[in-house]
């Protein structure tokens, strides 16, 4: 039996129900969700089938974006475009060197070190992709509950959990400006990474709402999962870095081994592909990114780079991402600093749990260094070297010596932290 808070919908008159509203008109493109994530129950469409054949010819709204899509490329070629202030961190182009369109611009612009570019205005955002899924793709959502959301008090506790206990595993959320948005009813967070955060904090929250009538919160899990899931397959959310750290946190859900489409080792995967899209395995240090941003993308990385390697260690995976591909710079204590400009972060970084993610960053570059020397196929084929193994010790035993003692486990004074830190160790 699913827990009784998933038959209400959305967190009621306090969250932006005086957001909700609906596009009038017949076309396809019309159809606009509550923005405050409530759904009338009793809308209905119905849809007429012929043969089951394609639709061969686009909408005016798909005309109108085709022949937008095909400027693109001139907006590249603009003067000042490889300079232009990127505004919006999900709206990035990345240009790898290789690429003839890399090769045009820097030819152009006389620059060889910039490969992050603001997409053009014309490439529509959040917003106006809403209104172009069609009434079936609208249907889909509303079946699958995805603008709905449980009751204030108990979404309230699970965001907090998922800040409190999940967050300082996979910091990829700025969360000053989430929280902001959040209790903000007239501009709430991306529905896509909110039901994400959902998911992930419900594997750890202990609420008795969330668990079924043997104790599991799995069914709860499972209910958010498929909400998120569903957001996503709609193509609902367009901002690369919202995307990101969506897929990030579904890997929350799992169904079990056997199942290889809907575990960590899926989800990461096809989030580190959009994050290498976006250029996020490239250093910012040259881009036109603001200060938060730069120091966010950098947490984003190295977060999938730790998934990457703690996920291929677990379950017995080749690693996904290939150090010699990028060139992020290793983090500080200063990346996870939250300062908006002059104005102060809302939630100062926790000391503990900086040096934990720092220190896991650390030790997730030792389990590649291992993998690879010991458990590739490569290293199958070659004689065992002692060489690699002591090369493997050692490093193991110079991350122990310099360990913080912030998160430096000891019996006597037991930190979930630092003994989360050494049983990966």
């Amino acid at each position: 039996m699913l827990p009784a808070w998933t038959l209400f919908g959305g967190l009621g008159s306090d969250y932006g129900s005086e957001r909700a509203e609906s596009v009038a008109g017949n076309s396809p493109s019309a159809v606009e969700p509550p923005a405050g994530y409530e759904f009338d129950a009793s809308r209905t469409s119905d849809y007429s089938v012929h043969d089951g054949m394609p639709v061969t010819s686009l909408s005016t709204a798909q005309t109108a974006q085709q022949g937008t899509q095909n400027l693109h490329y001139t907006h590249f070629m603009k003067p000042k475009f490889a300079r232009a202030p990127i505004k919006e961190a999900g709206r990035v182009a990345y240009l790898g060197e290789s690429s003839n369109l890399s090769l045009l611009v820097h030819d152009r612009h006389g620059t060889t070190d910039v490969v992050h570019y603001p997409l053009p205005d014309s490439i529509k955002g959040t917003r106006s992709r809403i209104t172009e899924l069609d009434n079936l793709e609208m249907e889909i959502l509303h079946q699958r509950g995805a603008f709905l959301l449980p009751p204030r008090a108990l979404c309230d506790e699970l965001v907090d959990s998922f800040f409190n206990w999940i967050a300082p595993v996979v910091p990829v959320i700025n969360k000053s400006r989430f929280i902001t948005r959040y209790k903000d009813t007239k501009n709430p967070p991306s529905l896509l990474l909110l039901q994400a955060i959902l998911l992930a904090g419900s594997r750890v929250c202990t609420n008795p709402q969330l668990m079924d009538s043997n104790g599991s919160t799995t069914p709860a899990a499972m209910t958010f999962y498929k909400r998120a899931k569903a957001l996503y397959d709609a193509n609902y959310e367009d901002d690369r870095v919202t995307i990101v750290q969506a897929l990030i946190l579904m890997g929350w859900y799992w169904e079990g081994p056997e199942d290889v489409t809907k575990n960590v080792f899926y989800w990461t995967r096809v989030a580190t592909v959009v994050a290498q899209g976006s250029g996020m395995h490239r250093s910012v240090e040259q881009s036109q990114l603001s200060r938060p941003d730069k120091r966010l993308w950098k947490r984003i990385w190295w977060t999938l780079f730790t998934r990457d390697r703690s996920v291929a260690v677990a379950l017995g995976r080749p690693v996904h991402i290939n150090t010699d591909d990028s060139d992020v710079e290793m983090l500080t204590e200063d990346d996870f600093i939250e300062d908006e400009g002059d104005q102060p972060a809302r939630f100062p970084p926790d000391n503990v749990h900086v040096q934990f993610f720092l220190q896991y960053v650390r030790l997730t570059e030792i389990m590649g260094l291992v993998l690879s020397q010991q458990y590739s196929v490569a290293s199958k084929a070659r004689r065992q070297n002692a060489i690699d193994l002591t090369h493997s010790d050692m490093a193991l035993a110079d991350w122990l010596q310099n360990c913080p003692k912030e998160v430096y486990w000891e019996r006597p004074k037991h930190n979930f932290w630092s003994a989360l830190l050494h049983a990966n160790y």
